[in-house]
């Protein structure tokens, strides 16, 4: 039954995860080996994240790719000039006697209207804006699941500290237990218990012993290298937490303060001027283009020839393509306007929701503290009383395995604690740490 509460709670620590936003830490002093001196900090280790974590580093490429597609956009309004050459061999010869000929041509095309251009513009500049936001969304993802990350490693080590006090406790009563019995003041029963107790707190000990190693090999990952003990409790953190009340007044600017907000938003207007494009077609397009033309094995007086043309092109009917590919994107526009509705929507909800879970996790934690004082004194007075003979040796065991219990339940009382303030900062588009640290 013990090792099955044990169980429960290393799954509670292994199975918390992710967060972003900007953190200007103060830097940390590092050893020559790279780990800082006294520890890792919460802020250190978001901002190594940023700086290692691959996530990060590829975030701003979405932008040089956003970048690339308004260029793109932008040729539609800017000359081209355009050089082609040519020669041939001939199998008769000319009236000069010659049996090869060459000409070249340079066209220079400037548009002067091209209606589409101006939505299909609009629209790339939109999408690069939204780009933007996307990739500072994409660095907060990495530091907040660095965050969490850095919280659950915490958690875990606080199991086995309290795992590895329990079998401190439970190697000193089965020496009691053994010597009661060897002075026949007790029976061997008590010392069998003892054992069985011994072993299972050395069981316990050895699989959060595996969930702190899983733990910094996670952390790691996501820091971009080993990172090993120890960590430094994020006591800030703790303490606003432990502090944080009604957020009124941060939840007013958190639509401006999300990136994931203000991509949508981005998205949304990018898809209104692609929705907008296929009506300017309804429009001619105009354009003018110049000429030179030399053949220089011409028999004529005339090397050198030159022209100039003004185009105008109207495509009065289309099949239809036009409405068609309106109707699309129009549906693609709404669609999209209803995503950022509620996503918009949903931040205030999102923060009630962890406003809500981190006070009931406050009061969970101001229970399991209460527990474990009151685990530690039954532990107390159970052990006077086992050695004075009044109490058998079975209380004793359950006495020690409910101060484990309470000890386990405050580790996961304090990280769902955390966690939820750090989904609180989330949902309010604040950083995973109090100080800002710009992506």
């Amino acid at each position: 039954m013990k090792s099955r509460a044990l169980g429960g709670a290393l799954a509670l620590v292994s199975v918390l995860v992710g967060l972003p936003t900007n953190a200007r830490a103060e830097p940390a002093a590092e050893t020559s080996g790279g780990e800082h001196e006294g520890g890792l900090r919460l802020e250190d280790a978001v901002r190594e994240a940023l700086t290692r974590n691959e996530r990060a580093r590829k975030a701003p490429l979405r932008i040089e790719q956003a970048e690339g597609q308004r260029e793109r956009a932008r040729s539609a309004f800017l000359p081209s000039l355009t050089a082609t050459g040519g020669a041939a061999l001939s199998g008769q010869p000319d009236r000069n006697g010659s049996v090869t000929s060459s000409s070249g041509v340079l066209t220079l095309s400037q548009p002067l209207l091209a209606p589409s251009a101006f939505p299909s513009y609009a629209q790339a500049s939109h999408t690069l804006e939204a780009e933007k936001y996307n990739a500072a969304q994409d660095r907060r993802l990495v530091a907040f699941d660095t965050a969490r990350a850095f919280l659950t490693t915490l958690a875990a080590e606080r199991v086995l500290d309290a795992a590895k006090r329990r079998v401190e406790r439970a190697r000193a009563n089965f020496d009691n237990a053994s010597a009661r019995a060897a002075a026949q003041l007790a029976s061997t029963n008590d010392a069998t218990r003892a054992r069985v107790d011994l072993a299972t707190a050395s069981r316990d000990v050895a699989n959060a012993t595996g969930s702190v190693e899983r733990a910094y090999l996670n952390l790691g990952f996501l820091v971009g290298r080993p990172v090993s003990p120890p960590l430094v409790a994020p006591e800030r953190t703790t303490r606003a937490a432990e502090r944080v009340g009604e957020v009124g007044k941060q939840l007013k600017g958190a639509l401006d303060r999300r990136p994931d907000v203000r991509a949508a938003h981005e998205r949304s207007e990018a898809l209104r001027a692609s929705a907008k494009e296929p009506l300017y077609r309804l429009a001619p397009t105009i354009g003018a283009s110049a000429q030179l033309r030399a053949t220089p094995d011409s028999v004529s007086a005339e090397s050198f020839t030159q022209n100039a043309q003004l185009t105008l092109t109207w495509q009065i009917f289309d099949a239809g393509v036009r409405y068609a590919d309106r109707r699309t994107r129009l549906a693609q526009a709404d669609s999209q306007a209803f995503d950022e509705a509620l996503l918009r929507r949903s931040v205030e909800t999102d923060a009630g929701l962890a406003l809500a879970s981190l006070k009931a996790a406050r009061e969970a934690l101001r229970i399991a503290e209460e527990a474990v004082s009151a685990a530690q004194q039954s532990v107390e007075e159970t052990e006077l009383l086992y050695r004075q003979g009044l109490a058998r040796a079975i209380e004793l065991t359950d006495a020690n395995a409910r101060r484990f219990d309470a000890e386990v339940s405050r580790a996961a009382s304090k990280l769902a604690m955390e966690q939820a303030y750090l989904e609180l900062r989330f949902a309010l588009g604040e950083g995973p740490v109090d100080e800002e640290t710009k992506p």
